[in-house]
């Protein structure tokens, strides 16, 4: 974000007037599914008065500083199947997945430079323990017909594109890129306030009073709307209204001074987008100046779904960072680190996010990306324009909107579960990480939640 802040003009928050006239859309939050919404409902209702609310800046959480892959949903497809049946898991796969090029056709026509590239995502086994976890979605995109969208690697071919001495055998998703997060984010914010969007930062949304219209109160005055969207991401675990449906967890990123030299030498030269097996997974990519972006999903969980400060920096979270970047590029253990940072991401209990409407269909909301948003959310805001002007379509009728799923514990048992559970993971993970088996406690801990039937906790080999 400071190095997108940094090429802008004039990066003052942003504060238009509020409008004493109902808006047609409230849009709280300025991430990427707030900022996708208001550009679908450009497109689809031309005319439409909208109002974008931010407590910070636009792109100021996790659409600002994520890792920058962006991907679909080939690797969810068993579960797709499962849930929705094959055609539904096929269409739902394939709109995630426009989102790919959509982003790239985006930026190359409104002049927008967020580094993107096209680029394979790249699964890799880095133990063991994760041999094969990408079986079950290989073989499922294989009986959909669609076998080329998501394929194994043997360990060859894995080491052929980055020769990591712990990568092992992989699976390959091609249709697939990466971008500078922040500068995709602050392009929209400024394609918006171009097309008319009334943008309102660093102002705190303080509550809802659902009605017609709906009144939302803000610390910068009461604005009305027909209809509001929350695009809320992990902050909606703080929000009464979806407190037992989602986790915050945090995810941690160090990254290297430049060496393009030593990634010459690891072939690493493609752009490939690349994680490991783990439920706490390991992600890393390179930037255009040859530094190596290096993440692992290992931070602290807030109480009451509380986003505080631990979430940006968490010294022992960039620690096991450093550590893992260090196990996977032995050759970098020299590299300066110039930079490390961290933000919550938002889990659902099913790992796929949660797209729906309350009080009679005038607000909509979209959160719980688990970790891979940039592709969905391009793909939720298209949702919920159609959730806004056209209910009856397909988008709004999807059948991953307004599904049922099982909830989480109220506090105190929510936080008290995510924080052993959590660092149950984490152990399992490193000890698999190291060749040992984890301790029949950390073990148990680490499946309890598949036992209560969410999608988390599941070993690395059976993850769908």
């Amino acid at each position: 974000m400071r190095e997108a802040l940094a090429s802008e003009p004039d990066s003052t928050p942003m504060q238009a007037p509020i409008a004493s006239d109902p808006y047609d859309v409230a849009i709280v939050g300025g991430g990427y599914t707030g900022m996708w919404a208001a550009w679908s409902l450009l497109r689809t209702q031309p005319g439409v008065r909208i109002a974008l609310l931010e407590q910070g800046i636009c792109g100021g959480g996790p659409s600002g500083r994520n890792g920058g892959f962006v991907h679909g949903w080939w690797d969810q497809v068993p579960y797709l199947v499962e849930r929705f049946g094959p055609e539904k898991a096929l269409r739902l796969a394939q709109l995630v997945d426009d989102g790919v090029g959509g982003i790239g056709d985006w930026c190359a026509a409104h002049g927008v430079d967020a580094w993107y590239r096209r680029a394979s995502y790249l699964r890799v086994s880095a133990s063991e323990a994760q041999d094969g976890e990408w079986l079950s979605p290989v073989r499922a995109c294989a009986a959909l017909g669609v076998a080329d969208a998501y394929h194994e690697l043997t360990p060859a071919e894995v080491q052929a594109r980055c020769a990591s001495p712990v990568m092992r055998g992989g699976a390959l998703m091609p249709n697939a890129a990466t971008i500078q997060p922040a500068r995709l984010a602050r392009g929209l914010r400024r394609q918006l306030i171009d097309q008319g969007v009334a943008v309102l930062e660093a102002t705190r949304v303080t509550g809802l009073r659902p009605g017609r219209p709906v009144r939302v109160e803000t610390t910068a005055g009461p604005l009305r709307a027909e209809q509001v969207v929350l695009a809320l991401n992990a902050w909606a675990a703080g929000w009464r209204l979806f407190a037992t449906s989602l986790l915050a967890w945090g995810s941690h990123i160090v990254l290297t001074e430049p060496v393009p030299g030593r990634l010459t030498e690891l072939g690493w030269t493609g752009g490939e987008a690349i994680a490991d097996a783990r439920f706490t997974v390991h992600y890393f990519r390179t930037t255009p100046e040859g530094r190596v972006a290096f993440g692992a999903g290992v931070g602290a969980a807030g109480y009451g779904g509380r986003v505080d400060g631990r979430y940006d920096r968490d010294p022992r979270a960039e620690e096991r960072a450093r550590a893992s970047l260090r196990r996977f590029f032995p050759s970098m253990a020299d590299a300066r680190i110039d930079d490390a940072w961290g933000g919550p991401i938002d889990i659902s209990p099913d790992r796929l996010p949660m797209i729906g409407s309350r009080h009679g269909g005038r607000v909509h909301f979209a959160h719980g990306f688990s970790g891979n948003g940039v592709a969905p959310a391009h793909f939720a805001g298209r949702v919920l324009a159609a959730l806004v002007g056209d209910p009856g379509g397909e988008l709004a009728r999807l059948p991953i909107v307004d599904r049922r799923m099982r909830h989480f514990p109220p506090e105190p048992l929510r936080y008290a579960g995510v924080r052993m559970v959590r660092e149950a993971l984490v152990r399992r993970d490193e000890a698999e990480d190291a060749g040992r088996r984890a301790s029949a406690l950390v073990r148990l801990m680490a499946f309890l939640p598949r036992l209560l039937g969410y999608r988390l906790g599941i070993g690395a080999a059976n993850n769908d």
